[in-house]
């Protein structure tokens, strides 16, 4: 049986995230999001903080991704 592959997006569960791409942890610190640190990441979307925070999700989310080829 094949592992499902993780597809990032704004949708995306922000632990979920942080497991799949090791640097998002310190993107989202970088931008002023306390995600990691927050008991609410584990129920929380990237749309959920990104609108809480006024950061552009689209963004966020090509950073995260740029940072996997760095």
């Amino acid at each position: 049986m094949s592992e499902k592959k993780f597809e990032l997006s704004v949708n995306s569960n922000i632990m979920e995230v942080i497991a799949n791409y090791p640097k998002a942890a310190e993107i989202f610190a970088k931008n002023g999001l306390p995600c990691v640190g927050c008991a609410a990441a584990r129920f929380e979307s990237i749309s959920d903080i990104v609108g809480e925070f006024g950061i552009d999700g689209e963004a966020l989310i090509k950073e995260i991704k740029g940072s996997e080829s760095k």
